[in-house]
């Protein structure tokens, strides 16, 4: 996957992430082979109306159970490509998740 991915600036911070589709898709009215998504901020997730990862502790082990709101992910998309969400529904289940898992280091917590 690391081919999918935008490398990061000189400072550290994430750029944008870029994912190759598996096929093309229309955008703002062009066919398109790859979405391309900037870092999002604290107003994109008030702007979506909650936080589209969601992560559950699993009993007294520790471990973590992470799951994507769909609805508020593909929303989230939609603004961090600037692409309308018909254009996020085109997308393949694959690439979809292969999106939602780039994106959602963005909202987790440092643990």
């Amino acid at each position: 996957m690391s081919d999918e991915k935008e490398e990061v600036k000189a400072n550290g911070a994430s750029s944008s992430i870029v994912i190759k589709l598996r096929k093309s898709i229309i955008a703002n009215g062009d066919e398109v082979n790859e979405l391309t998504f900037r870092e999002p901020t604290a107003g994109d997730i008030e702007r979506v109306g909650s936080n589209p990862v969601n992560i559950e502790q699993i009993g007294e082990t520790g471990k973590l159970k992470v799951t994507f709101d769909t609805k508020a992910m593909s929303h989230m998309m939609s603004i961090l490509a600037t692409v309308p969400p018909s254009t996020v529904r085109q997308m393949h289940p694959k690439d979809w998740n292969t999106a939602a898992w780039e994106l959602a280091s963005f909202f987790m917590p440092d643990l």
